[in-house]
């Protein structure tokens, strides 16, 4: 079985056949994404980008589970009670000791923490947020999580120096398509936030179904489904 990233990333015929419009639609879309918010100036070693941004999720979460105001002092106990869980994480995914590290200089702990302040200012509603939504696997992709649900929408936190990729639309296809197929309806619409650039994008999951192929929501999330199932017998 494979991630839900590799899924994304892979397969270009099998997706072209399902969302056959897409390079098409996220070209236009690029230019629809809305800025909002400050944007966070890269100030940590570029190596440890990935450990900044996972902590500075981690760091949010805390504050809504805690209830803890959006303030920069109230915020860096969290960030210091978060290091040592989100430096493992980090290394069981890259294997790379100098992708994280148990002491952030000054200049990293401020980048966190604006990070993590962009993503409680736009995710305000507290008692709104599902934090990594957990989907069960299909066919060739295995179980996986999200990052959060937000009044009726599924997020994905892009945190990178980049712009918004289509694959990180098929990312959230993906986990639309395993909600789909077990029946249940978590979300109506689906979003990508970045806090670093402060870029935002979201659209109804019907209205992107129909963009991408001419077909509604359920033909598409079916049809994603179909293909994991495909692909997991033919290997």
């Amino acid at each position: 079985m494979i991630s839900e990233q590799h899924f994304s990333t892979s397969f270009t015929s099998v997706w072209h056949d399902i969302i056959p419009l897409a390079d098409t639609y996220w070209r236009r879309e690029n230019l629809r994404v809305e800025h909002w918010g400050s944007p966070v100036d890269n100030l940590a070693p570029i190596r440890i980008r990935g450990f900044i941004n996972e902590l500075a999720f981690e760091v949010f979460r805390k504050a809504v589970e805690l209830d803890t105001r959006a303030q920069s002092k109230l915020l860096l106990p969290l960030l210091y009670d978060s290091i040592e869980d989100v430096s493992k994480y980090i290394l069981r995914i890259t294997n790379d000791s100098h992708s994280v590290t148990s002491e952030l200089d000054d200049k990293s702990k401020a980048e966190t923490i604006a990070l993590a302040l962009n993503l409680l200012r736009f995710f305000t509603n507290r008692e709104s947020i599902i934090f990594r939504p957990k989907f069960s696997g299909c066919g060739i992709v295995a179980s996986c999580e999200g990052d959060l649900i937000y009044e009726d929408c599924l997020y994905e936190v892009k945190a990178g120096d980049r712009g918004f990729r289509v694959t990180d639309l098929k990312q959230l296809l993906i986990y639309s398509s395993l909600v789909f197929i077990k029946e249940q309806s978590a979300f109506s619409s689906v979003g990508l936030y970045n806090p670093r650039s402060g870029f935002l994008w979201k659209r109804t999951l019907d209205s992107v179904c129909l963009e991408l192929s001419g077909l509604r929501q359920s033909d598409v999330l079916a049809n994603i489904a179909t293909s994991m199932t495909r692909l997991s017998v033919s290997r």
